[in-house]
């Protein structure tokens, strides 16, 4: 997956945050989160310790939306395989 790809995903993942309900605030903050750790993942590609600390939280994140949000673990599961693509 190429940089655009992922930021293509960014913006999906940002539109399914806009369709969570108000009372989803907590998975919407962690999201939100995420979406930034990714963006700097994005600007700062050597730093290797953001990257994994990056990867490990998307993938408890991901199993937490797993049944709730079944579209946005779908987005957060295309980007952990590109980031898993693009570094150790």
């Amino acid at each position: 997956m190429s940089n655009e790809e992922l930021r293509q995903s960014l913006s999906e993942l940002r539109a399914e945050l806009e369709r969570l309900k108000a009372e989803e605030a907590a998975v919407q903050k962690k999201l939100d989160a995420l979406i930034g750790g990714i963006e700097t993942r994005l600007e700062t590609p050597d730093d290797i310790a953001h990257h994994h600390s990056l990867v490990q939280d998307l993938r408890q994140s991901t199993l937490q939306l797993e049944v709730s949000h079944p579209r946005a673990t779908a987005i957060l599961n295309q980007i952990m395989a590109a980031l898993g693509n693009m570094g150790t």
